[in-house]
């Protein structure tokens, strides 16, 4: 790996810092990104202590506002010529209904809105990578159904899992067609479960029915094993391929859903 860059979302705790902490033992560099600078600069003093790689940069922004994600791709515009492997590994789950600084329901605007708009502003340091590659984090715990009306969630939101499960659906079904656009441009696209893992969002909403967080090896494998180099548009589930609910299969309504987060976001995709 020696020689690539990585990009990790939410790389400042839990699955994403023990991704970024494995990527950088191979040599790789890593640009761990976070949303508290404190955080944010404590990992890559970490990393670099614990593995001597030097090659660890940190980067701050919040993914729950539209502006923060345009600003982040400014920087990585500014230091670096290319990318080769984004991880939008960062994610949320709320229990009460909040609202983004632009006004959308919260885990939409950070599991959805955020690595849609992430992705298409660095497509072009993607492109320029070798053999690159984007993995999206979705979950076992996706919806079957998708309304496309009622992404706000603004009546009977629940306790959470609601709007925590649409987004997981709409990561595998943007992961399908970001696979088939970015296909010319010998770029993967790919999305997995992570694993059952006690990261701090899966103690607090489920408790501790998983695995060591030092144990989830999933998203390292995926972003760097040779075996996964030309597959694309799958969903993983303990890095096997697997079958998504049904829902995302549809092409139609993908379509619907992408033009949806381009009107949003304002995205450009080529």
């Amino acid at each position: 790996m020696n020689g690539r860059i990585f990009l990790v979302t939410g790389a400042t705790n839990g699955i994403g810092q023990h991704t970024a902490l494995k990527l950088a033992k191979t040599g790789a560099t890593v640009l761990v990104h976070g949303r508290a600078p404190a955080k944010v600069d404590a990992t890559v003093a970490d990393i670099k202590k614990v593995t001597g790689n030097e090659n660890i940069k940190g980067y701050i922004a919040d993914l729950a506002h539209l502006a923060s994600i345009r600003r982040l791709s400014d920087e990585l515009h500014a230091s670096y010529k290319h990318i080769d492997v984004l991880i939008n590994n960062a994610g949320v789950f709320e229990e009460v209904r909040k609202e983004s600084n632009d006004g959308y329901e919260m885990t939409f605007a950070v599991n959805v809105l955020a690595p849609f708009l992430l992705t298409s502003l660095i497509q072009d340091l993607l492109k320029a990578g070798t053999k690159s590659r984007i993995i999206n984090v979705s979950s076992i715990s996706q919806a079957t159904f998708l309304d496309l009306d009622n992404f706000q969630i603004k009546d009977n939101y629940g306790d959470g899992h609601k709007a925590y499960e649409q987004s997981k659906i709409c990561e595998i079904m943007f992961t399908i067609d970001m696979a088939e656009r970015f296909h010319k441009d010998g770029i993967t696209v790919n999305c997995l479960d992570p694993g059952t893992v006690n990261t701090r969002m899966l103690l607090k909403s489920w408790g501790p029915v998983g695995i060591p967080v030092e144990e989830a090896d999933n998203e390292y494998h995926l972003s760097t094993d040779a075996k996964y180099e030309n597959v694309t548009g799958e969903y993983f589930v303990g890095m096997r391929k697997t079958r998504a609910s049904t829902v995302a299969y549809d092409k139609k309504l993908r379509e619907k859903l992408w033009n949806h987060l381009v009107d949003i976001t304002g995205a450009q995709y080529d």
